[in-house]
């Protein structure tokens, strides 16, 4: 499945708080939806917004990329990051991590774009 030819998909290095709060609603929404990705119900927004914002100052740092897929308006509706090595005996390795895509965003090919994107960032 092709995803929409109008969505966009590119790395945040420091993300904005429009962003960290898009971001949240597609954690929460995910977690909502049963997903076992890390956090627990109830998943306050508060809890959300500090992952995300811890994970953009990594990004910041160069310790991952965090990829998002959005709308044409702007929405996140999508996620996923891309971990460099982790211990010093694994340089050549990266994670893939939190790959998430929002329920209302579903079976449009928008999660296998953003693995296909973060493979493309780990090579």
């Amino acid at each position: 499945m092709n995803c929409p030819s109008w969505l966009r998909f590119r790395p945040l290095d420091t993300a904005s708080d429009r962003e960290i709060e898009g971001l949240s609603d597609v954690l929460r929404d995910c977690v909502e939806g049963g997903a076992s990705v890390g956090f627990m119900l109830p998943l306050t927004r508060g809890k959300a917004e500090a992952f995300w914002r811890s994970a953009s100052a990594s990004a910041a740092r160069g310790e991952r990329v965090v990829l998002v897929a959005e709308e044409q308006a702007g929405a996140i509706v999508g996620t996923a990051q891309v971990i460099w090595a982790q211990f010093e005996n694994q340089p050549h390795r990266a994670d893939v991590a939190k790959m998430l895509v929002h329920r209302r965003a579903r079976r449009q090919g928008i999660g296998a774009a953003l693995l296909a994107a973060a493979e493309r960032c780990a090579l």
